[in-house]
């Protein structure tokens, strides 16, 4: 029964009017609520302090602090991006070597005149007791040719007077050269110290089968007391050296 028919106080609905009892909740005529305090709201959680967001927060910070750090190094290396470093290091570990250089052992040679008892062929034969005279030429137009089995690149020859400090004086020796080989048009021109020292000449050739030294000047023989000088031009040795093809 409504409140007004009872003469109780009752609640009057906002809704429809009618008086309620104290204690209804909502209205009896038309159901509208009665109360005034406002419904419960649940409380919001607190802003993206989920663990789930907290999570990906911290995961969002490392990956920002890896990516500033490697900025940075790339910064510190010059900028070089990754692939040219490893195309350097690829690069340094396949460098091709130089190749060796050693000695070259002629097949044969050749002299444009001779001693019977002091052939060219003493030239190449290793022996320091054993060496070559022209044939009473003084060395005039004298010339060596020196051929190899095989072609080689020969860096340098090595040029041994008579290391015998008598003999080296009473014979004429070597001092203006010219050096050709067959694979270059280039002639190589120079003049050796008189010294019975070994003494280095350059040679820059590529494929070479055969090296010619032509005499072009000499030092004069002398007499040492009461030995007289000799006529002929001699020479101990040659070595040559560079890389077998």
């Amino acid at each position: 029964m409504p409140a007004a028919a009872t003469g109780t106080a009752g609640v009057t609905c906002p809704s429809c009017g009618s008086t309620n009892a104290l204690q209804n909740q909502h209205c009896d005529q038309c159901g509208a609520r009665l109360g005034r305090d406002p419904l419960p709201v649940a409380t919001p959680p607190a802003g993206g302090s989920s663990p789930g967001l907290r999570a990906i927060g911290v995961l969002a910070a490392v990956v920002l602090v890896v990516f500033l750090g490697a900025l940075t190094l790339n910064a510190l290396r010059g900028g070089a991006p990754a692939d040219a470093e490893e195309a350097t290091a690829t690069s340094s570990t396949t460098t091709t070597q130089p190749p060796i250089v050693t000695e070259l052992f002629p097949s044969s040679v050749e002299a444009s005149s001779e001693l019977a008892s002091l052939p060219a062929s003493n030239l190449i034969d290793g022996d320091p007791g054993t060496y070559w005279n022209d044939e009473s030429l003084q060395g005039v137009d004298a010339s060596l040719t020196f051929r190899f089995s095989r072609a080689v690149q020969i860096r340098e020859i090595e040029i041994q007077n008579l290391t015998d400090d008598e003999k080296f004086k009473r014979n004429y020796r070597i001092k203006g050269y010219v050096i050709t080989v067959d694979d270059l048009n280039t002639e190589i021109a120079g003049r050796l110290e008189d010294t019975n020292e070994p003494q280095r000449v350059k040679i820059a050739s590529l494929d070479t089968t055969k090296l010619t030294i032509q005499v072009t000047s000499t030092y004069p023989a002398q007499a040492i007391g009461d030995a007289p000088a000799y006529s002929e031009l001699a020479l101990q040795g040659v070595r040559f050296f560079g890389v077998e093809r």
